[in-house]
């Protein structure tokens, strides 16, 4: 009897070692894809960073900076109130004169309208973060519990998509990023490239012009100005050269803010969408695969395969709820990039007409931005489409296994998942719409449209 129990325990406690050993293969597999370098993912971290947001905090313990917050904040609204009386100033001469103005005002207005949405979603954002790179909805499924024959062929391949995913979103990110740069470097080295063709080709004079059009507010105190021009000349436009020769490193700190705060702000906050949504259609597509073999012979064996599709639909529950909290944290402020980029595609329009008239020295710098604000929108209509394709082709996966030649239990979750998955995965934008490629079409559609009618009323 003795002999009995001891066999009975040794026995359990042998299936309970093999079920631990089994759970950490998955587990281990995570860790090692956790600690891989994601060069996407720690720049869109740093991004946020740099602007008081901290994303990332089991890796930077300290709490944002809400110095540098405040900071940025006042730069930039004394930004944009510099612009702002730039357009009052020029109201009545014509809308040429003051567009590039109005591009800046929407563009660094919706970059505080970002800054100061995801402050208040802070906690939201580092857990998505956090289960995105940590492959939290992967763990504790319960897949490697069951008693697979090659358990490795599946982990191999489940991991392989999971780091080809991962490869995807780095190209995606850092594209981006070059793309963002563009404008900005356009914005700093401009007024130093018309300095040269003005002193020495032109010859005409030697004045070193403003980045873009703005009038910042000043006191005149007898001979004086304050703040002086030297310091209105460093907080409007970039001071790469002002900084390598030795002058002021503080006002070439505040200098740098503002196109700083413009490649952050539109880096950072996009590339995170881009992130989360790849990540969640690589989840799909891990979970497709599992779908696609749950009737294999070779990875599944008969009587494990109704446990094991419970465990697909433990993943497709906690793939929806992932989905719905991106969905909660980019819903409104989608709405609000796709107003604003509707008007800007539209000025944006409106001044490559013009630059056309003048001649076509311009037009290079003027598509520059151009293409970053196209970019920009189109940035969330792809990654939301891609989501919605994988969601799409899942529901068929589910009904395309030989689910009828297996048990009537295996049949009725088949058909509770298609009754589920039936609903595809989509991310609306604000509630009025979703975002994909047909709405792309209609955001140009429409910008197409005000650009025309702008320009009637001008001619006019």
């Amino acid at each position: 009897m003795l002999n009995l129990k001891s066999n009975v325990v040794s026995r359990f406690a042998a299936e309970a070692d093999a079920m631990r050993v089994s759970r950490d293969l998955l587990d281990q597999e995570l860790e090692r894809i956790d600690k891989l370098p994601k060069l996407g993912l720690l720049w869109v971290e740093y991004s946020a960073y740099c602007l008081g947001v901290n994303i990332a905090p089991r890796k930077r313990s300290s709490e944002y900076c809400r110095l540098t917050r405040i900071a940025v904040l006042i730069v930039n609204l004394s930004i944009i109130y510099s612009l702002v009386a730039f357009i009052k100033e020029n109201y009545m001469i014509s809308f040429e004169a003051y567009v590039e103005a109005v591009l800046l005002t929407f563009q660094l207005s919706v970059g505080v309208v970002k800054m100061f949405h995801f402050q208040s979603k802070v906690e939201s954002c580092s857990q998505l973060v956090f289960s995105t790179e940590s492959g939290e909805v992967l763990k504790s499924l319960g897949l490697f519990d069951l008693e697979m024959p090659r358990k490795k062929e599946l982990l191999r391949s489940l991991s392989l998509i999971l780091i080809n995913n991962w490869m995807i979103i780095d190209k995606q990110v850092m594209f981006f990023f070059k793309i963002v740069c563009m404008p900005v470097l356009y914005y700093t080295m401009r007024p130093y490239f018309q300095y040269i063709y003005d002193c020495y080709i032109v010859k005409d004079t030697c004045e070193m012009t403003l980045t873009y059009p703005a009038i910042v507010p000043f006191v005149q105190l007898g001979k004086y100005e304050f703040p002086s021009y030297v310091i209105r000349f460093f907080l409007l436009q970039s001071g790469p050269i002002w900084c390598f020769f030795g002058k002021s490193i503080i006002f070439f700190f505040f200098t740098k803010i503002n196109f700083l705060f413009f490649c952050l702000a539109v880096f950072g906050f996009n590339s995170l969408f881009v992130v989360l949504t790849r990540y969640e259609s690589g989840l799909i597509k891990v979970l497709r695969f599992l779908v696609q073999n749950s009737t294999s012979d070779f990875l599944v064996p008969q009587d494990q395969r109704v446990k094991y599709l419970q465990c697909c639909v433990k993943l497709f529950a906690r793939i929806s709820r992932h989905h719905y909290q991106i969905e909660n944290l980019f819903k409104y402020i989608i709405l609000v990039q796709c107003s604003v980029s509707s008007i800007l595609i539209c000025m944006l329009l409106y001044k490559i007409s013009t630059v056309l008239e003048v001649g076509w020295v311009w037009m290079g710098m003027i598509m520059v931005y151009f293409v970053t604000i196209a970019l920009e929108i189109s940035l969330y209509n792809l990654s939301a489409q891609k989501v919605e394709t994988q969601s799409e082709l899942l529901f068929y996966d589910w009904y395309n296994c030989d689910w009828y030649n297996e048990s009537k239990e295996f049949k009725f979750m088949i058909k509770l998942m298609l009754l589920f998955s039936r609903r595809t995965l989509n991310l609306s934008v604000g509630g009025f719409s979703n975002l994909s490629h047909k709405f792309l079409v209609q955001v140009f559609r429409l910008s197409a449209n005000f650009f025309l009618l702008l320009r009637n009323m001008n001619n006019k």
